[in-house]
Parts: C-alpha cells; sequence; structure tokens
C-alpha cells in the first residue's frame, strides 16, 4: 500500500496516495471532533483542522507556518522551545506519549484548559509531531457548579439542622435551667436562716455560674449551625432533580464499586419545591445507601433510584438498596433526631431530611426491601394539586 510521507513543512502532502485516498483522509481529519494539529521539529505549524480553527478561534491559513508557541500562554510559551530541544536531544518525553491538562490561548487573548495529547510520526526525512486537543471548559465549569451547589447544600443543611436541633437539644437545655433553679432556691433557703452559712451560699452560687455557662454554650452550638438562607420553591421535573443529584453522588459510589441504577417514570407530573432542598434530601439517602452497602456481599447488587406516579396528585421518589436492611425497632425512631446506624454518623441528616419534606406537604418513609436491604424515600404532591 502507498504510504503518507506529508513531508513538507506546512503540511502538503506529496501525492504518493490516489487522490481519492488523500481526499478521505483530509475530509477525515476536518470532520474529526477533537482539534489535530501537526508541527514539525521546529514546532512550527504543519496542519490546523476544523476543530483546531474552532477551538483557538485561528483560521488554518493565518497558523499554518506559524510556531506552535502562537497558541499557549505563558508560562509554557517560554518554555515549550526548551522542552522540545530536551526531547529531541535526549528522547525523554515530558509530554509526548504521555497526556496532560494544559491551557491553550485563543486568538480573541482568552486562555482555557484542554486536554493535550502528543504523538511522533514517524517515517519521512523530518520528525513530526500530532497533538489531539480537547476542550475541557464544560467539564470544568461543571465541575466548579457542583462545587458551588456542594456548598448551597451545606447552607441548606446548617439552616434546617437548627430546627432539629432545637427540638433534639431540648432535653440538655432543660437539665441547666433546672439546676439553676434548684441551687437558687437552695440559695434563698440558706440566706434565710439565722446563720446563712456563707461558704454553703458561695457554693451554691458557683454552681449557678456553671449551669449557666453550660446551657449559654448548648446555645452557641445551636447558633452555630443557623444560617439566612430562605428556600424558593419553583416548579420542577421530578427526573431532573434526580439526575442532577446522581452526578453529585455517583462517584462515591463508584468509588466503593457500587453500581448507580435508575428507573425513571415517563411523564410525571410536576412538583413545586426547592431544588437544592430536595437535591439534599435525595443525596443523603443516596449516600446512606452507598455507606450500607460499602461491606455488603451485594454491592454488585447496586443502588436503584425510582420515580414513580402514585396517583394523579401524588409522585414518589425511593432509593433501594441491597445493604443489611434496618431493624424494625429502630425503624420507628430512624427520623428522629441523633438516632444513627452509623459509628460515626450524628443522627441529624435523616431528621433534617424529614423537616424538609413536611415542609414541601410530603412524607418521607424507610421500608424493608423485599430482596434484602431497605428502601427510603419520600412522596410528594404534584403541583397545584387541590
Amino acid at each position: 500500500m502507498p504510504k503518507l510521507t506529508s513531508e513538507s513543512t506546512y503540511g502538503t502532502v506529496e501525492r504518493a496516495l490516489p487522490a481519492d485516498l488523500v481526499a478521505e483522509l483530509r475530509a477525515l481529519f476536518d470532520a474529526a471532533v477533537d482539534g489535530i494539529i501537526v508541527a514539525d521539529e521546529r514546532g512550527v505549524i504543519a496542519e490546523f483542522n476544523k476543530a483546531a480553527e474552532r477551538l483557538f478561534g485561528f483560521p488554518a491559513e493565518q497558523v499554518v507556518g506559524q510556531p506552535l508557541t502562537l497558541l499557549m500562554p505563558e508560562p509554557d510559551r517560554s518554555a515549550h522551545d526548551g522542552y522540545l530541544k530536551h526531547y529531541l536531544d535526549t528522547g525523554e518525553a515530558r509530554i509526548i506519549g504521555i497526556g496532560r491538562e494544559v491551557r491553550g490561548q485563543r486568538a480573541d487573548g482568552s486562555t482555557f484548559p484542554l486536554a493535550l495529547s502528543v504523538g511522533e510520526i514517524e517515517g519521512g526525512s523530518r520528525r513530526r509531531f500530532i497533538g489531539l486537543i480537547r476542550d475541557l471548559s464544560a467539564q470544568r465549569a461543571a465541575e466548579e457548579e457542583a462545587y458551588k451547589l456542594q456548598n448551597r447544600l451545606e447552607h441548606v443543611g446548617r439552616f434546617s439542622l437548627m430546627g432539629e436541633m432545637a427540638a433534639g437539644l431540648a432535653h440538655e437545655l432543660n437539665q441547666p435551667l433546672s439546676a439553676i433553679v434548684n441551687y437558687s432556691q437552695a440559695g434563698r433557703r440558706l440566706a434565710e436562716r439565722k446563720d446563712p452559712g456563707i461558704a454553703s451560699i458561695t457554693a451554691c452560687l458557683e454552681k449557678i455560674t456553671e449551669q449557666a455557662m453550660r446551657a449559654g454554650h448548648i446555645i452557641d452550638k445551636l447558633r452555630d449551625f443557623l444560617r439566612n438562607d430562605d428556600a424558593t420553591k419553583s416548579e420542577l421535573k421530578l427526573n431532573d432533580v434526580v439526575l442532577s443529584t446522581l452526578n453529585l453522588v455517583e462517584a462515591d459510589a463508584r468509588a466503593e464499586g457500587i453500581p448507580m441504577l435508575m428507573e425513571l417514570a415517563d411523564n410525571l407530573p410536576t412538583i413545586k419545591g426547592d431544588l437544592v432542598q430536595l437535591q439534599q434530601v435525595l443525596m443523603n439517602l443516596t449516600r446512606n445507601a452507598v455507606d450500607a452497602m460499602r461491606d455488603s456481599p451485594n454491592k454488585d447488587e447496586g443502588i436503584l433510584i425510582q420515580t414513580t406516579r402514585l396517583s394523579s396528585e401524588e409522585v414518589q421518589v425511593s432509593v433501594l438498596d441491597h445493604g443489611p436492611g434496618v431493624s424494625p425497632q429502630l425503624a420507628k425512631s430512624i427520623f428522629l433526631p441523633f438516632i444513627t446506624t452509623k459509628r460515626d454518623g450524628l443522627g441529624v441528616g435523616l431528621a433534617i431530611s424529614r423537616t424538609i419534606i413536611s415542609a414541601h406537604e410530603g412524607e418521607l418513609f424507610c421500608r424493608r426491601n423485599p430482596i434484602g436491604g431497605a428502601i427510603f424515600g419520600f412522596k410528594l404532591p404534584v403541583a397545584g394539586r387541590g
């Protein structure tokens, strides 16, 4: 078979190939989704495909014959020639055959992240290099959005936790307050004696101070969780809530070797709710499922997220796992604050979730998975019900 040599500096193809095959290769070159750049051993651009034109904003005729550094911001621009010379002299690759993430510079001077893979074209009288370029801008933007969303979820969590902790810690506040009342009454009785006993009264006052400081510390802990971030409700598609949440938890499940599966019902009616809060609830249920299956022999069965239309007025999300399940005794109190099956858990995640779903006029539930494990989920009214 004839051999494509393409030896000239500017990448014109020598006619060692039939014209129709050259045309096919050129069409394939320009149809590639990724940017493709061919350069010679001096770092001069010889070929520049259509995708590269779109990525960098340069027409091919403007960059062919120009140095590759035209497409690089500092400090890569200044260092590039040294890297190329080092490779030609020593054969030690820093990018060639390895690939890495770098930054490119567009015609307008803006920069963007890109994945670069470089290979050497063998054969011919001159050494040439081919670079495959993929724009990572959308991927990085999605990661940044996920990071911001994670912060918002934590924000909402602290706000919701305030209400749950206020109820859950009421008994803790009641203890120091009751002690203060008891010590103050004892101090008053001592003071009413003919021989009041200053030492005893002083001891009572010290106890009152101690208990007052304890109560203050509890209140400070509650205040730390309070954030003024009001929920904003709007019409939402339940399947969109599931899909957007899956992007946040799928990496955790994959790291544990647990598949994430979905069964999403078609044509579900919209719901009215706060997207961030509902994502937080679903994320909490899903992460709990991951934790439950971490050491399960059935982890290959995966975690299933289902959406269902229960009636014309109600829809449901369910998270099914194949872990150890929840005992009937624990199931009765699983949504109360500070109840947890995790060794290091605080026992507030499900309590927060219950508060959020209740605020959405829905119901959080826990059931036994008939084939082993547990089913957690919630029901929500459809938008415009009633």
